[in-house]
């Protein structure tokens, strides 16, 4: 056994950082990650790399899946621990990640945390394989795992040419029926165009990457912020309702939460809350950007926020002008609510078996290390598959999300790549004894409103096990 002195102690590889002290390190300004136990200072690296907006979200975190499923044809995890790349590209070895003093719980104040550190991706047999038979479909067919600058402009013009016909039907004929499908539409074209583009997913063209992200902030909401807190839903053990969501919703969803009196009405009041999301969330994410602006790496960033955030006001108080502030208010009320209840159908590919893996507010300690990246996203996960015309179309207008898992495991792939992996993906779950959750859009949210139930009505659970003895090993 190799003696470590106390000269040896002080070297950047024999460092140990505690979680807390990783999580410090978050903005463009200060940036760590850790990768298969190695803390990393890519600060001067961000600006190097060409999709250095994909950072957000997973400074400060260990982000070891999502680095290698984000470099689907490289061996990534060769190439970090290359002296020379990581010399060549100004990248700094601070140490190794201890997890031992982790006592970290859902109700932690800090938004940017992966909590959960888990086994080294090259030592995951089912990650490789997975990774290595998608690889070989994406050579075999000669697929891109981005859309072509020209897929992406037919893509923003199918979603832009129905925005503006919907909105004059909406705001300028005062159509309540344009009203209802204008919050679906917005849903749908944010899903599919700006939510992967917070995943580097869309096109390689910065310019309309830039301009499709920006459906979010037209919708009502807002790209950065979710960028930011969205990478925890992919990083740590999710479901399809997490802190990012429930936070808007508070219900019982998993057994290590407190039972209280008024869960028992949660499966009523849980659908009533959510139609305030989007009147909450349209003021709110402008207000969250102000608040946490050092996580915005451009100002023009925040000036496109305000200006799409404009463009709906405007169309809200010229419909005021035509038809009166009442009759205005109320077709944003019904706009309002229709996104509301679709962005919350359609994102919730909720499985009552998705629920069983590790509570958010469970002591995590014992997991650490442990716990299969791959195969969590796989267990936490669920998809659906349309039985109808009406389903398909969803499908194609939503961006094929319903095949949720792929995603989770595969989140910079473009949205058509999904479905056409989904057979490979099922094929080694099954080899490895992993559950692959699959069934009709109708079921999901039946098998939603059960577990809601079972929540809100059971007993009191026992309380959480003691957390194991601590490990010495960093």
């Amino acid at each position: 056994m190799i003696k470590v002195t106390e000269k040896d102690k002080s070297l950047p590889r024999n460092r140990c950082i505690s979680y807390e002290e990783l999580k410090k390190h978050s903005t463009y300004s200060d940036a760590w990650v850790s990768i298969n136990g190695v803390v990393y200072d890519i600060t001067n690296f961000i600006h190097k790399h060409p999709f250095g907006d994909t950072f957000r979200g997973n400074l400060g975190t260990d982000c070891s899946g999502l680095f290698s499923s984000s470099h689907i044809r490289t061996n990534v995890e060769e190439l970090i621990t290359s002296d020379q790349f990581l010399q060549k590209n100004g990248i700094k070895i601070v140490g190794n990640l201890d997890v031992t003093q982790d006592y970290l719980y859902k109700d932690n104040i800090d938004k940017h945390l992966d909590r959960l550190v888990y086994k080294k991706t090259g030592d995951d047999d089912f990650w490789l394989e997975l990774k290595s038979k998608v690889k070989e479909y994406l050579v075999e067919n000669n697929e891109s795992i981005h859309y072509t600058a020209f897929e992406g402009i037919m893509y923003f013009l199918y979603y832009s040419i129905i925005f503006i016909l919907l909105s004059y039907l909406t705001w300028i004929n005062f159509s309540i029926f344009s009203a209802v499908l204008l919050g679906f539409h917005m849903v749908c074209a944010s899903t599919n165009m700006s939510h992967m583009v917070t995943h580097f997913g869309f096109t390689k063209n910065k310019l309309l990457d830039f301009f499709a992200a920006h459906f979010f902030d037209l919708c009502g909401l807002s790209w950065l912020e979710w960028q930011i807190i969205h990478q925890t839903h992919h990083n740590q053990p999710h479901s399809s309702i997490d802190y990012q969501t429930n936070q808007y919703a508070p219900i019982r969803i998993h057994k290590y939460m407190e039972r209280k009196a008024h869960h028992k009405y949660q499966r009523i009041y849980f659908w009533i809350a959510i139609l305030s999301y989007h009147f909450r969330t349209m003021p709110m994410s402008t207000v969250w950007l102000i608040v946490n602006r050092e996580f915005v790496r451009h100002k023009y960033e925040m000036v496109a926020h305000i200006l799409a955030r404009a463009v709906l006001l405007t169309l809200v108080i010229y419909c005021g002008y035509l038809h009166g502030f009442w009759n205005a208010f109320l077709l944003f009320s019904v706009y309002s609510i229709s996104c509301s209840y679709s962005a919350f159908i359609l994102l919730y590919n909720d499985h009552e078996e998705t629920h069983n893996i590790l509570a958010l507010n469970k002591n995590i300690n014992p997991s650490h290390n442990k716990l299969s990246w791959a195969e969590i996203q796989v267990k936490t996960s669920g998809n659906w598959y349309p039985n109808n015309w009406l389903l398909s179309f969803i499908e194609f207008h939503y961006g094929y999300f319903n095949y949720h898992i792929e995603h989770h495991l595969f989140p910079a792939f473009k949205p058509s790549l999904l479905k056409k992996i989904s057979p490979i993906v099922e094929s080694v779950c099954s080899k490895h004894g992993i559950p692959y959750i699959s069934t009709t859009f109708i079921e999901v949210h039946k098998s939603f409103q059960r577990h809601i139930t079972k929540m809100g009505v059971s007993p009191e659970e026992s309380e959480i096990e003691p957390s194991c003895t601590r490990s010495s090993e960093a």
